[in-house]
């Protein structure tokens, strides 16, 4: 029989070390997609906790406006009589409920959709038509 040599074989390059780089990647990668994980939770949570905190202050705002209506109502018609000028009266009438109306809308669209750079401009197009309608 004939004597073969067996050639030396690099330790860094063996195919030992190489499925143990291969693991480490592996590994690192799993890490990363378990604190990407947690922070898509994290985020879910603090969407639901603005979105309560939105709609908390949305029924806060309405009541109050609301007992603002109430009292100027009482203070402005006293049964049958007006205190004040009509212009006045309307006035104080119509200025809480816009003020609940805008506030509460505002409110849940951030809340709900998130602001977008054409909702400014959806507002402006808004108050426009209704500064023309008023106008004429």
């Amino acid at each position: 029989m004939s004597e073969t040599t067996i050639p030396e074989v690099d330790i860094a390059s063996s195919p030992r070390s190489a499925s143990s780089q291969q693991e480490a990647l592996e590994l690192r990668l799993l890490d990363a997609e378990q604190k990407n994980l947690d922070l898509i939770k994290k985020e879910s949570g603090q969407r639901f906790w603005i979105r309560w905190i939105a709609v908390g202050v949305g029924v806060a705002v309405i009541l109050a406006m609301s007992a603002l209506l109430t009292h100027l109502v009482h203070e402005v018609f006293w049964g049958p009589f007006l205190v004040a000028s009509p212009a006045f009266a309307v006035a104080m009438l119509v200025a809480p409920i816009t003020s609940i109306t805008a506030i509460t809308v505002a409110l849940f669209v951030g809340a709900f959709r998130k602001f977008d750079d054409k909702d400014m401009e959806t507002l402006g197009n808004g108050a426009a038509g209704a500064f023309n309608v008023f106008k004429s």
